[in-house]
């Protein structure tokens, strides 16, 4: 198991790479009209709107710096939780990739401002973790449902929307490093408070469709961390129709840049957005700057829109619209 030492240890690296002050992130003002309304707070948090049913994912909106969460109380921070409250309203699912904090941190504060019929999709181990919060939405453990490249899982409902979850995996944080990935088997008896009380448990990713009726309306992907293929892949007769947004992390955007086997070559999706590439241990008022194993100007350039695809780099905060085909 990773002690906090080792995290202390990590610091220089975890802390950052470069500026990108300069950077040309992606962003579009706010849009009206049918489809999906796309909005990237940090790390893997997205929230994704259709009429009147929204998706959350990995809820996460306090950046705290590196030496408390390496020692220190690990809470969400009220003043920049507050905020995004009023629009969690229609949310009727969320999704979960992994423990770690900066994946959960937010889930006890918004689960109370949900949509009073809403389900979260996590992880045993996340069900474990947030056990004495008792949240007052029902979270649905992932684990015996999951998809992997051979077997198709089994399809889980909310309103308006149907999830799959997948099995997916998480690469080392700096090579040779991979923290607090303990698969915890029991309820914790107090309630999360450290860095290391995150354990990173079992990872998945989600294959999340917007139905209209018995239709599926638009189909989004989300995998917020990835070590390629077979992490996130599922039976081919399953990718029976086209996805609309894929949510994924750098771990994706360096695996196809270096011509791996990718999760973008199999789904083909329409649009992507990266996330998880910032130094989350700043605040969100400073200039943002890279995190570690990504060198954004370097996968800008190399991932280029095609016909099939727009590859998007999103900002902090930034609006997206994706009307559907």
């Amino acid at each position: 198991m990773i002690s906090r030492r080792a995290l202390l240890l990590a610091a220089p690296a975890l802390a950052g790479c470069a500026s990108l002050g300069r950077f040309p992130f992606d962003g579009e003002p706010a849009a009206e009209g049918p489809g999906l309304h796309v909005r990237f707070f940090s790390v893997g948090c997205f929230l994704v709107r259709r009429g009147d049913v929204a998706l959350l994912t990995d809820p996460f909106w306090s950046h705290l710096p590196l030496g408390r969460v390496a020692s220190g109380v690990v809470r969400s921070d009220p003043e920049a939780v507050a905020p995004v409250l009023p629009s969690l309203t229609t949310v009727r699912a969320v999704t979960v990739g992994h423990g770690h904090y900066d994946h959960v941190l937010g889930l006890p504060a918004a689960a109370p401002h949900l949509a009073s019929d809403a389900r979260i999709f996590a992880s045993q181990t996340v069900a474990h973790t947030f056990a004495p919060e008792a949240l007052p939405r029902p979270l649905e453990v992932v684990n015996p449902h999951a998809a992997t490249e051979r077997t198709p899982g089994r399809w889980l409902e909310a309103p308006g929307l149907r999830v799959l979850p997948i099995r997916s995996g998480h690469p080392d944080n700096i090579p040779g490093i991979h923290l607090f990935q303990r698969r915890l088997t029991e309820d914790r008896s107090t309630r999360a408070e450290r860095g290391h009380d995150y354990q990173e448990g079992e990872t998945f990713a989600f294959l999340v469709d917007f139905l209209e009726g018995d239709e599926v309306a638009q189909r989004v992907y989300v995998q917020t961390s990835s070590r390629g293929f077979p992490d996130g892949f599922f039976p081919a007769e399953l990718n029976d129709r086209p996805v609309d947004l894929a949510l994924l992390a750098m771990d994706c955007a360096n695996i196809e840049a270096r011509g791996g086997d990718s999760i973008i070559d199999f789904l083909q999706p329409r649009a992507v957005l990266f996330c998880h590439w910032g130094d989350f241990f700043r605040r969100k008022d400073r200039t943002p700057w890279e995190g570690v194993k990504v060198k954004l100007p370097w996968l800008k350039r190399r991932l280029p829109d095609t016909a099939q695809t727009r590859f998007l780099f999103p900002g902090w905060g930034s609006d997206f619209h994706f009307p559907g085909a």
